[in-house]
């Protein structure tokens, strides 16, 4: 597997501070991966700093009849003060 230095080194730091390893994550990805059938998680959009590199991206996913279930976990989601600085990921302006 390929994986760019700084991200490896951030996932080690991730998965070390939820007391595993990133080898033992990659184990448990591919176990439930094989037993689900599929990812075993929902694919998000990362917002770049112009707001437009995965503009559109996951439409062919989207399902209509789940929108308002999708906003409220979307709601959800920002209520919870994610910590993105363990990821090494800047603070996205949601009001921009």
């Amino acid at each position: 597997m390929r994986i760019r230095e700084e991200d490896k080194q951030h996932a080690e730091r991730l998965y070390d501070a939820m007391g595993t390893s990133l080898a033992e994550a990659v184990r448990l990805f591919v176990a439930q991966s094989i037993l689900m059938r599929k990812l075993p998680f929902q694919p998000v959009a990362v917002r770049s700093k112009d707001g437009t590199a995965a503009y559109g991206s996951l439409k062919a996913y989207g399902d209509p009849n789940r929108r308002s279930e999708e906003r409220n976990a979307w709601i959800e989601y920002l209520a919870t003060e994610c910590d993105d600085s363990i990821l090494g990921r800047e603070e996205v302006d949601i009001h921009e």
